[in-house]
């Protein structure tokens, strides 16, 4: 069984001790009201012997008799000496129990302190935890976006070497759509500039002048599509 776990349930524990600890106080309660009685009854006891010691002493009854009137005064008060010892003997140990309730309290305490800064610590690795995550997250995100980005530009770029500008759609190695370019260096395909050059003597791109025979025929390393 895992310790904390066994730890944790601590509160269960602590609800029980205090339930014992309110019967322990009930005890002692009744115990001391129990030594008041017999208080009571010695010195009310002790008054009616100096009473009737007093009416003895002021009789003609005999010495026997006084004797044993004594001797039974005596009995009464032996007896409640006895019951008062008993119940001072059970408020001891009443006492003592509640003395080790308390260290059992103390105990329980200790334990939910334990138990409260364990929680603690494992909410603050918890969250150090996700924290990392997050940039760990953020980080492979921000990654995964940089190399979008490249792939985008590369893309654009690619599109953009062998794609006319005008029609935007990849010329052609041989044909109408041949790749051809102007005086300036701006590419196109051969179809599209020239009706373009007819309708307006200049570079769409660059907007710089140009004649049908500034139209030359691009050959080399320029790729076309396949």
């Amino acid at each position: 069984m895992n310790p904390a776990s066994s730890r944790r349930r601590a509160p269960g524990s602590n609800s029980a001790l205090s339930e014992e600890m309110k019967e322990n106080i009930r005890k002692m309660s009744n115990l001391m009201v129990e030594l008041q009685d017999e208080k009571v009854k010695v010195a009310s006891l002790q008054t009616e012997n100096a009473k009737q010691n007093l009416e003895l002493s002021k009789s003609n009854i005999s010495l026997k008799e006084r004797v044993s009137q004594l001797e039974l005064v005596n009995a009464q008060l032996e007896k409640f000496n006895k019951e008062r010892v008993g119940i001072l003997m059970q408020l001891q140990q009443e006492m003592s129990n509640y003395v080790t309730i308390q260290e059992k309290f103390q105990e329980q305490e200790q334990s939910m302190q334990m138990i409260m800064r364990e929680l603690e610590l494992e909410r603050e690795d918890l969250l150090n935890e996700l924290a990392v995550k997050d940039i760990i997250n953020s980080d492979s995100i921000d990654d995964l976006n940089e190399e979008v980005d490249g792939l985008n530009e590369q893309l654009k770029e690619k599109s953009e070497t062998t794609t006319c500008s005008i029609c935007l759609t990849p010329w052609d190695s041989e044909g109408a759509h041949r790749l051809v370019s102007l005086r300036c260096g701006h590419l196109f395909g051969n179809k599209c500039i020239r009706l373009c050059l007819r309708q307006s003597r200049q570079c769409p791109i660059c907007m710089k002048r140009a004649h049908h025979a500034d139209v030359r025929r691009i050959y080399g390393s320029i790729s076309f599509p396949q």
